[in-house]
């Protein structure tokens, strides 16, 4: 066959994904796969991976639930190379996942938190096999032995409560079974980083099984510090064990325990480089005599900083069926310690470090009362218990001085909550939804401050508590026009709880409103054995937003105004043939502030004559207003496109995947000073698999443009300091598999 005749025979729709693939068009692609015939589709012999949902609170189908979902499961995770949480970024229309130091940052439609400052929480509610994780230090975890994520865009008040008026991040884990098997994987990859995983799991009898799942993950990391030589200045030692029990008591009620326990060694977050924009850089270390480092690669400090992190979790989930429903109870206790030490000059400067820990103490209760599928009335109530007590403390050093204590704080938050959400069908193929949770807050707390001569000791100054209620409702209109397809309508809210300001001083005890999210969407839904499609469109008035400001290291959170955010985001999933499959997905989100007269700015002083006000160096904090701004962290547009394709080759089965991430420009601030520019990730991944299924070997790499991009930038008086995302990176994995 001449080169003419093979190209005349590809079927138009591939042409047309291979020439937007080539191009790097994201917009294309979607394009391309969104106007593709049903004759055509229903010529094809694939069938989608089918990932059941819980947004509702009950196993479901995507398609019969009137949320925005992203659902990726265990093979979709893989393909795309997913190790930790954020790495869900790559995979998911809209969702941003950013860090402040070591604080975790998810981004849903523009909507996350400013600063996840202990004791506060994000926007984006993270569950792990229906637990809240709710500490900003442990969200972005290792990924071990994981079933599924979900993404549930938009307030999720209802079912889910505080902190989720971004929406919620639901990761569902392996359970304990009684067939015996194992299994193994070794890696190793750039910058000397070594990985492994094992799972176990078996059992004496069908109604009793345990599991043991655990990884280590090392390395030396990209940073190479121009002061001392380092090329392990943001090196990582990550570690992760989790036991689990599975009891079948009898035919009606199961028990199952978890415990975990993670230790991290990782400098990565906590080493940051300078700030270079047009030829500046936004440093005070240059009149000390400091060496400053902008190099994504490159790092300056004259000491090692650290974040050390520990966590104790203790699960039981206790499900007892009932005459047409089913009563669950969710029970745990979250011991998490850290430890971060900076040198917040980010030069070769002796001039400021910093270091601080927080102790946190959780205890969460839940139970859940949630009928029977199949009936023509569904509902879902039940009881919520939070329970956190949070010390904070915090150490700086002068000019080489040893570090002294400055302060502190303890918060105790309490939380307790009512919900219901009922869906009756209103006839054959129409369905109604209401659902309403009260919720109430309480948070105390005392500060530790310290004599400014150092000589005065330490005193304790209580802040009068703050308690807020709040009811959040929802309200959906659901018609199915067919056995494969929805569309919907919803009204939905969301609140963010208020704080007291965590800090090395009370700031007069400044308290924090909670903020508020009303939220507004349409959708359509699509679900075949080849082709799965959601589009959702959606407004939000986004009210009394938390944002930071910045003093020193320390930051002040407080009510912004207000803000609107529309926009559009679609996905799709398509088998082309058996071999070949394709998903792509794109959003469009418009958010910026409305009415924000104190957006704090950041003036640059040229000299230490013009910055009178300033205790240090060439940063002297302002505001501005921020009306019409471009909310921080809210890319306009994101798109990603994932292509696999398997083939028999040497008696086994050779599976190629690539993954392909696009991000417009966004700001790290709120008053537009510290941009992003837009940038594309690529990853891809070769996998052969023995015919025998019990061994694979795979060949992967990451950010492979070698895009250079930043995770974020924190301003201060001191200058801002960025981190940055890896660059290129190769790696190699065995996997070996017992039954």
């Amino acid at each position: 066959m001449n080169d003419s005749v093979f190209r005349s025979s590809i079927p138009s729709h591939i042409k047309c994904l291979v020439r937007a693939t080539q191009q790097a068009m994201p917009a294309s692609v979607l394009a391309c796969s969104l106007f593709l015939s049903p004759q055509l589709l229903a010529q094809q012999a694939a069938v989608l991976e089918e990932v059941t949902v819980t947004a509702q609170r009950r196993a479901e189908k995507s398609e019969d639930v009137p949320i925005s979902i992203t659902a990726i499961s265990a093979d979709m995770l893989g393909k795309g190379d997913v190790q930790q949480l954020s790495d869900i970024m790559k995979l998911t229309p809209g969702l941003r996942f950013d860090n402040q130091g070591s604080l975790a940052q998810p981004t849903i439609r523009g909507v996350g938190t400013a600063v996840a400052v202990s004791g506060g929480g994000s926007n984006v509610g993270i569950y792990t096999d229906g637990f809240l994780s709710p500490n900003p230090f442990f969200v972005d975890s290792e990924l071990l032995n994981v079933e599924s994520v979900q993404v549930l865009k938009g307030p999720q008040g209802t079912l889910f409560g505080r902190n989720s008026t971004g929406g919620a991040i639901l990761v569902t884990t392996v359970k304990p079974d009684s067939d015996p098997r194992a299994e193994a994987e070794f890696a190793y990859g750039s910058y000397d980083t070594k990985s492994a995983k094992l799972y176990a799991t078996g059992g004496p009898s069908d109604d009793l099984a345990f599991d043991l799942a655990a990884q280590v993950r090392q390395s030396d990391n990209f940073d190479d510090n121009i002061t001392t030589g380092s090329d392990e200045a943001a090196a990582y030692d990550n570690w992760m064990v989790r036991l689990g029990a599975r009891w079948d008591i009898n035919d009606q009620t199961s028990l199952i325990v978890r415990y975990t326990h993670t230790d991290t060694d990782n400098r990565t977050a906590v080493t940051p480089n300078g700030f270079e924009e047009d030829g500046r850089i936004y440093s005070s270390a240059l009149f000390w005599g400091g060496q400053v480092a902008t190099d994504p690669d490159q790092v300056s400090v004259n000491f090692q900083p650290e974040f050390l992190a520990e966590s104790d979790v203790y699960q039981m989930t206790l499900e007892h069926q009932l005459e047409g429903a089913v009563l669950t109870s969710y029970t745990q206790y979250r011991r998490e310690r850290t430890h971060n030490e900076m040198d917040f000059d980010f030069s070769s400067a002796t001039f400021f470090h910093y270091k601080y820990d927080v102790n946190s103490d959780i205890f969460t209760q839940e139970f859940l009362l949630a009928s029977d599928s199949g009936s023509a009335l569904q509902w879902t109530t039940g009881l919520f218990l939070f329970m956190d007590d949070n010390e904070f403390t915090d150490n700086q050093a002068d000019q080489g001085a040893g570090f002294v204590l400055n302060g502190g704080s303890g918060t105790d938050s309490r939380s307790i909550a009512a919900f219901g959400d009922v869906t009756y069908a209103l006839m054959d193929r129409l369905f109604l939804t209401g659902g309403l949770r009260l919720s109430y807050d309480k948070t105390q707390d005392a500060y530790l401050t310290v004599a400014a001569d150092g000589l005065g000791g330490i005193t304790q100054q209580d802040v009068d508590d703050i308690s807020d209620t709040n009811l959040t409702p929802r309200v959906v209109m659901r018609y199915t026009p067919t056995d494969n397809s929805s569309v919907y309508a919803s009204y939905t809210q969301g609140f963010k709880a208020g704080l007291l300001n965590v800090g090395s001083t009370s700031v007069d005890g400044i308290d924090v409103d909670p903020e508020e999210i009303r939220a507004y969407e349409v959708g359509y839904k699509y679900a075949s054995n080849e082709l799965t499609f959601d589009v959702a469109a959606f407004y939000y008035d986004y009210q009394d937003l938390q944002v930071a400001t910045y003093d020193g290291p320390k930051s002040l959170i407080e009510n912004a105004a207000d803000s609107r955010v529309y926009g559009m985001d679609a996905q799709l999933r398509l088998a082309l043939t058996h071999e070949l499959s394709v998903n792509v997905g794109g959003a469009y989100v418009n958010a910026e502030y409305e009415n924000f007269d104190r957006s704090q700015a950041w003036e640059q002083c040229l000299a230490f004559t013009g910055c009178a006000g300033s205790p240090y160096g060439i940063f002297v904090p302002g505001y501005v207003e921020a009306a019409g701004f471009q909310m921080q962290r809210s890319p306009e547009l994101t798109a990603n496109l994932g292509v696999s394709y398997s083939t028999l080759i040497a008696g086994g089965t050779l599976d190629l995947s690539s993954t392909f991430y696009y991000t417009s420009d966004f700001y790290f601030d709120s008053s537009e000073q510290f941009e992003q520019d837009s940038y594309e990730l690529l990853s891809a991944r070769a996998q052969w698999t023995a015919p025998s299924e019990r061994y694979s070997v795979a060949v992967y790499g990451d950010n492979l443009t070698d895009a250079e991009y930043r995770t974020q930038v924190l301003p201060q008086q001191l200058g801002a300091m960025s981190m940055w995302g890896a660059p290129a990176t190769l790696g190699i994995s065995l996997n070996v598999k017992l039954n």
